[in-house]
């Protein structure tokens, strides 16, 4: 056993391991198509550099077939991972036709010329197209981070580095032949040496892109209500807490606090299921009708709150009205027609300050809304968050610390 044998299992075997790492974290993660493409990327270049494994059993295993046919086929998953990630769709039409079209060129030239220049070019060339789509679409997406920039930075400098080697190899040995390229020369040797290099960026990469996925989810979640889908008490109170610090008079907050008028009646009624529905709607209601700047989050039970950004009092008013009337039109399943699910809002205005002094005043507001009779929306002025400092929050803000 020499040491071309053994050197020949370096990369089919560390490219069948990243394959496998990548396929058991798409089984806990099977929403996450991506992840599935990059294994079968790692997969199908492992098979294509083992084919000079099986060529020391298999004389007709030949390194160069196996390269001209996985190779393209890795890089075309590997692609396609990227653009689900990145924009949610592939553009399978192009990548299809790239790499068939090389792969069909690389093998024919394989068995027909044996110019193993311009094959490789011809290789280089599907595979550089493949590459063009993949910065296309971590350039077009939304909030790129670090290591997104470090993806694309690598996949940029494989795209420079594709038509340097076989540039290189011709100045270093001229043009090299399929049937007499030695396993020491100048081009296997970068082919796999580059192949093996660029496999581990990737993995790490892609690993570090995973991670980083999973825990955005796992913070959103710890933030999310899962009932209802909008912001729980927590991330209610770490999104709005510094805008609500920052107002000032000339561009204040407003914050409307909702609660589902006689909520308790409609489980004893209908049930919880039916109860849950009310809640899933209302939120439903308050997302449909909320501007993109305003925060929104369910504080508990039937409570929900809503953080309006550079508005005041006069101009949250007319929308907390068309709120209330949109909540009582909304129809809920479980629900008889003639009982109306209804709301009391109450509405506040900020100048700066702590959040839960706010929403004591829009406490206040609410619990006039309530005496008033329900389903109506009631007011503080925005004099009334001023001395917040000599106050004691009210129940609600008690209840949610």
């Amino acid at each position: 056993m020499d040491s071309s044998y053994i050197l020949s299992t370096i990369n089919p075997v560390i490219g069948l391991f990243l394959a496998l790492t990548f396929y058991l974290i798409w089984r806990k993660h099977s929403e996450k198509a991506y992840i599935l493409n990059w294994s079968l990327g790692f997969a199908a270049g492992s098979i294509g550099y083992a084919f000079e494994f099986f060529h020391f059993f298999v004389t007709s295993f030949r390194f160069a077939n196996g390269v001209n046919i996985f190779l393209p086929i890795s890089m075309l998953f590997t692609v396609r991972g990227v653009c689900l990630r990145y924009s949610g769709q592939a553009p399978d039409r192009i990548l299809l036709s790239a790499i068939t079209l090389t792969g069909v060129i690389g093998c024919w030239m394989s068995f027909g010329d044996h110019n193993a220049l311009i094959r490789g070019s011809v290789v280089s060339g599907g595979v550089l197209v493949a590459m063009i789509v993949a910065m296309h679409a971590i350039m077009k997406a939304p909030g790129r981070d670090k290591i997104d920039l470090c993806l694309l930075l690598t996949i940029l400098s494989l795209t420079l580095l594709l038509p340097v080697r076989p540039l290189a190899s011709f100045l270093i040995e001229g043009a090299p032949r399929t049937d007499a390229i030695e396993v020491t020369s100048f081009w296997v040797v970068s082919l796999k040496v580059g192949g093996l290099f660029v496999w581990m960026a990737f993995a790490i990469l892609f690993l570090l892109r995973i991670a980083a996925d999973l825990l955005a989810e796992l913070n959103e979640q710890s933030v999310t209500d899962s009932l209802s889908g909008i912001l729980n008490r927590r991330g209610f109170f770490e999104t709005a807490e510094g805008m609500v610090l920052n107002a000032t008079p000339k561009l204040p907050v407003s914050v409307l606090l909702l609660d589902i008028d006689h909520f308790k009646k409609v489980n004893d009624s209908y049930g919880h299921q039916t109860g849950d529905e009310v809640i899933r709607n209302t939120a439903a209601v308050m997302h449909s009708n909320a501007p993109e700047t305003a925060v929104i989050g369910r504080l508990g039970g039937e409570k929900f709150a809503m953080i309006l950004p550079n508005t005041n009092r006069r101009t949250a008013l007319p929308f907390a009205e068309a709120l209330r009337m949109s909540i009582e039109r909304q129809s809920h399943s479980g629900v008889s027609a003639d009982h109306p699910i209804t709301a009391s809002i109450g509405l506040a205005e900020g100048t700066g300050g702590p959040l839960e002094e706010l929403l004591h005043d829009a406490d206040i507001a609410l619990y006039k809304a309530k005496n008033g009779g329900r389903n109506q929306v009631g007011t503080v002025g925005a004099e009334a968050f001023k001395g917040h400092s000599m106050r004691t929050p009210g129940r609600l803000v008690r209840a949610l610390r």
